[in-house]
This record gives C-alpha cells, structure tokens and sequence, in this order.
C-alpha cells in the first residue's frame, strides 16, 4: 500500500518536479556560473523601481489635471469709457442690439424690427370697396440698422471730453408683405449720418435723419412714444388713419431731413435743447437727397430748413411726473414758407399716462403766396393704461385747416409736405379721428395687437392717401369716413 502510494504519487507529480527541478537547477547554475553579474542586477532592480515610480507620478499628475478646473480665458479688452455708453450715454448695450464686434475702441452692432399687420378697411374705391388682407406695418416701419461706434480717447482727454466718440447709424425699411425696399432704390432710407458724442458736447450729426421736431413730439403725439425727450430718434406710428399728425413736424423733404445738421444735447437729466439746419434740396446733383437731388445751384435758401426744441423730463408732482417739451418747425419749399409752433407733453401717474398737444401750422401757397397762406390749428389727446403686460390705448386728434391748398388731383396738403406754388383752389375744413388699441406685450421684444381707427371729414377737406399704400378718394369722393380695424405682431432685436 504504502509502495503502492509513493508509486502513484511520484506519477502524478513528476512532470511539476521535472519543472521546478530544472528551474531550480538552471538558478543554482546561473548563480554559480554568474556571481560576477549580482550587481548588475541591483542595479537592474533599482532602475525598474525608478521607472515604476515615474509612471505612478505621470499617471498621478495625469490624474489631476483633469480633475483640474480649465484654465480662465483670457480677459476681453477693457473697453473704453466712451463706449461704456451708447450713442445717447445710456448704458452700452441697453436697446438690446446684436453686438457684431467690438474691441473695446470700436464696436459694430446690428438691429431690427419685424412687424406683420392683417387688415380691413373700408372706403378704398369710389364705389365704396373694402381691401382686405396683409398691409403696411400698422405701428412701425419694418427696418434694419447697423450702429457704429469709435472711441478718441487720446483726442477726448485733451479736450476735457473723456468719453469723446465717433458715432454712425444706417437703417433702411423694407415691407414685410413683400419684401421690397419702402423706397425703391435706396437701401439706407430711414437713416445714414455720422457725427460726434460726448456728454459734454451733446449728441452732433450729419446726414439723414428724423426732422428735430418729430423726436421731441412724438411722446404727445400719439401714445405709442416714450414718455421722455430723449436724444434718441423717436417717431410716430406708421401706416393707419391718423399717423397724418406727424407731418406737423416735417421738413421740406418728408417727415426726416436730408443733408442736415443736427444737435442735442441732454443737461442735467431734466433740461434737454436740440438744434437743426437742413441745407437746401431739389437740385438735380449734388448729395444726391432721396428723390429731391441736391442743392439748387444760385438758390441758396429753397429746401433748407431750421428748427428749435427744448423739453424738460421728469418734473416731479408727487404721485405723478410731468414732461413737457415746445419746437419751432421752418421750410422753405419752392421758395414759399411753412412753419409751425408745436406745444405738448404727457402726464405719468402709476399705470396710466395722458398726452395732449397743439400746434399752429401755417404755409405760404401760390406763386408768391398768389393763393394766399393756409392756417391749421390742430390738435391731439391721447391715454394708455398699462397695469402689466396688457396694454390699452385710446386717442383722438384734430387736423383742422383754413384755407388749406388742394393738390392738381383735388386732395387737401399734407402740412410740409406738399407743393404748394401750384396751390389755386383752396378750402376750409377738417379731418378727425379716433382710434385705439389692446397690446400684450409677451415680453420686451415681443407685442400681439388688435386695433382699429374710423376717421371723418368735415366742410372742404379731401383725404388723400388715407392708409400711406397710394389709394385716395380723389375730387368728387362722397364718402365722408373710414374705418380700419387690424391685427398684428411684433418683433424687434
């Protein structure tokens, strides 16, 4: 048994022993044979540990800088005082512009405004037709602008003016039914001037631009404006039945100027005074003014225009805040004069806000003044109430003239606006309307509306061009009244 075990066992074992035996004994023979090499292979044992430990301290620093917060990006280039603020000294970036670029000395933004309006209104033919569908933007001119700014600092340190800049504005209109130009032909219709800012200096430019008189009335000539004067271009609605009021603060060339000179300037936060000279236009050359051409060689005076406004903000009436303003409006068209006096303001008590203006408008007609000088008094009033993002607006304005000139295709002048040297038939009358609105405005770029105006004539005066789409009554039209109802929305970036 015993024999038999140990038989048994040296079988299942033999092929390991035979194993370890040669291993074992190739080890004696190498260390007997070798003994020269034992440190050689210290020193072989050292270095692997040294390598070992290099690998264990990458892989740790490896470890760590992922685990590491990535390194902050280099600082943007401090921008420089004069472009801390816009081209108005509001804080840069506030109107809420696309910055296109901007290395803290000049910047670029670009902007826009999208507005889509669905309409009816009645009384568009002779017979009394009603026109139906999509129109011109009911509240403002679909645009896109780009604003310009540069920075003179080392020119503005030297003039006391730290904040001293270049500024630029070019805008143009398209419509958004059809995507043409608002005025063929002429990318840049609404604005293209370039001038100087600085809080010391005011606000300085040249070129096209809003007349002076229409951004200081237009918070009391509707109640669509800012409640404020601002040096900011401001305006009125856009195509509807009473946007007509804003031609009483025209120019010899339409509701902007061509080839002027304006200034503004904001005082002390209350006080704000602006100037404007416009030179001469309906020369053929020149600057090449939109529709007009340029000066009139030998004719210095025809197409020029002046005007003068002052406005105080925020006068303080406990529960409520008063902001008042007065223009003085000349042109010269065709060598006949017109002019106007515009006096208004609003009042601002919580949620609620009423404007209200006046304005006397007089205008030479004929071959010198052969058809005599036209008279409008006129007035408006309007409120809105604002409790949150719903909006409600209500307004009535009065267009009334003596002895107010009829074009060749028998429609009463526009005031500014229209020729009057071939004025020979002329008539009392005036134009009244009422309009409102319901806005909710689904945030600070973005207002859903409804709204709806009817105006009515009275005595001698001819509508022409009611909604600004080139439809009039024309001489003879009996209907006596519109009414326009609309939807629509805005969005502005």
């Amino acid at each position: 048994m015993h024999s038999a075990a140990n038989h048994g066992l040296r079988l299942r074992t033999t092929p390991l022993a035979r194993l370890l035996g040669i291993a074992f004994a190739g080890s004696l023979a190498a260390a007997a044979a070798l003994p020269a090499h034992a440190d050689e292979l210290g020193d072989l044992k050292a270095q692997i540990q040294a390598l070992t430990q290099r690998l264990s301290d990458i892989e740790a620093k490896q470890k760590a800088a992922a685990q590491a917060p990535a390194p902050a990006a280099a600082p943007a280039p401090a921008a420089s005082l004069a472009l801390q603020t816009d081209q108005d000294g509001k804080p840069a970036k506030s109107d809420g512009a696309i910055m296109l670029y901007d290395n803290g000395k000049t910047s670029l933004g670009i902007y826009g405004l999208l507005e889509g309006t669905i309409s009816s209104v009645n009384h568009q033919t002779v017979t009394g037709g009603t026109v139906n569908g999509f129109q011109v933007a009911y509240f403002s001119g679909n645009r896109l602008g780009f604003d310009v700014q540069h920075a003179l600092d080392s020119v503005g340190q030297s003039w006391d003016m730290p904040d001293l800049k270049v500024i630029a504005k070019l805008e143009g209109e398209y419509e958004l039914p059809t995507g043409n130009m608002d005025t063929a032909n002429v990318f840049f219709n609404r604005d293209a001037w370039l001038g100087l800012y600085s809080s010391k200096l005011g606000k300085l430019t040249f070129g096209r631009q809003n007349t002076l008189t229409r951004d200081f009335t237009a918070n009391w000539g509707d109640p669509y404006g800012g409640a404020e004067v601002t040096t900011k271009e401001g305006g009125y609605s856009n195509v509807n039945n009473f946007k007509q009021f804003i031609f009483y603060s025209a120019s010899a060339a339409g509701t902007r100027y061509n080839s002027a000179i304006e200034w503004k300037k904001d005082f002390d936060g209350h006080w704000l005074a602006g100037l404007a000279y416009a030179f001469g236009s309906g020369g053929a050359g020149g600057s090449g003014d939109v529709g007009t051409g340029g000066p009139i060689a030998g004719d210095t005076s025809n197409g020029t225009g002046q005007a003068f406004s002052i406005a105080y903000n925020k006068l303080d009436l406990g529960s409520a805040q008063l902001n008042l303003n007065a223009s003085y409006d000349r042109a010269n068209k065709n060598d006949l004069i017109h002019q106007a006096v515009l006096v208004g303001g609003n009042l601002v008590t919580g949620a609620w806000r009423f404007n209200a203006g006046l304005v006397h408008y007089t205008a030479q007609q004929g071959l010198n003044n052969s058809a005599g000088t036209r008279t409008d008094n006129s007035w408006t009033t309007s409120m809105s109430f604002r409790p949150n993002a719903w909006e409600y607006d209500l307004g009535y304005q009065v267009m009334r003239g003596r002895h107010a000139g009829f074009s060749a295709g028998g429609v009463t002048l526009n005031p500014f606006l229209g020729d009057t040297s071939h004025v020979t038939t002329t008539a009392d009358g005036s134009k009244r309307s009422l309009y409102g609105a319901v806005r909710y405005h689904l945030d600070r770029a973005t207002d859903f509306y409804v709204a709806a105006d009817r105006f009515s004539m009275t005595g001698g005066w001819v509508v022409g061009d009611a909604l600004g789409n080139g439809l009039h009554y024309g001489a003879g039209q009996t209907y006596k009244d519109e009414t326009e109802l609309a939807v629509g929305l805005r969005y502005k970036f």
